[in-house]
């Protein structure tokens, strides 16, 4: 089996999670925080997730059991399933509706056999990222999410430089610069001497601005880039 990392915009997707309890519960929430409409189907529920019902009308619990439920239509309506109960006689079925009815699954019960990993996610200032040890340690996986936060942190150096260049993406844009001249242009500028000791310095404005000079200059042809573009 083999999985690869991808962000995917949830918002307005339909997302059913069987099993209402601490994992359920904070399966909904993240999925809810993305603005995709939920639906919890289990025997009970955590306090935590009725009070989230309560509040957010994109919740809809369902108060029943998933082994005699009739899950074809949930799955139907699914474009992600997560399975979070004890009982793994559920997934055979959860598996076999998800094919049928060509929804991303995840087992949060048995990560061996899902399709999808739902990882330990963070954020700052821009940037995010997501760490899984694909089910062999939880507590690991969140200790290295926590690490890489408190590295970014402490890295204002890398929060500076993705600012600069963010704008450089967007001048670039603006002025219609050929897309391979951009991508060879990402690098030449980045690794430009004086350009990052602005960044370094913190000095975001004037980083900005001789990132403009630049792009001018090897539009002009003034500068020829030595960096290989990548290409499409």
């Amino acid at each position: 089996m083999m999985r690869i990392p991808l962000y995917i915009e949830m918002a307005g997707k339909n997302v059913l999670i069987i099993g209402g309890g601490g994992v359920g519960t904070s399966r909904a929430k993240k999925f809810l925080e993305a603005g995709a409409n939920v639906r919890v189907l289990s025997i009970e529920f955590t306090p935590e997730i009725k009070d989230l019902e309560r509040n957010n009308p994109r919740l809809e619990l369902i108060e029943d059991d998933a082994n005699t439920f009739d899950l074809e239509p949930l799955f139907e309506w699914a474009h992600f399933v997560t399975v979070a109960v004890g009982d793994l006689r559920l997934n055979e079925v959860a598996k076999v509706l998800a094919a049928k009815k060509k929804c991303f699954l995840n087992l949060a019960n048995d990560s061996s056999q899902t399709e999808v990993v739902v990882p330990f996610d963070g954020e700052y200032e821009g940037v995010r990222f997501a760490v899984t040890t694909e089910g062999k340690s939880g507590v690991v996986a969140r200790m290295i999410r926590d690490s890489i936060l408190e590295m970014l942190k402490k890295d204002d150096e890398k929060i500076y430089l993705l600012k600069a260049m963010d704008y450089l993406k967007k001048y670039m844009k603006a002025e219609k610069v050929p897309i391979d001249l951009r991508m060879s242009l990402y690098f030449e500028i980045s690794s430009d001497e004086e350009f990052r000791n602005l960044v370094k310095d913190g000095n975001i404005d004037e980083a900005k601005s001789l990132a403009e000079k630049l792009v001018q200059e090897y539009v002009s042809g003034k500068r020829i880039p030595k960096s290989k573009s990548l290409t499409f």
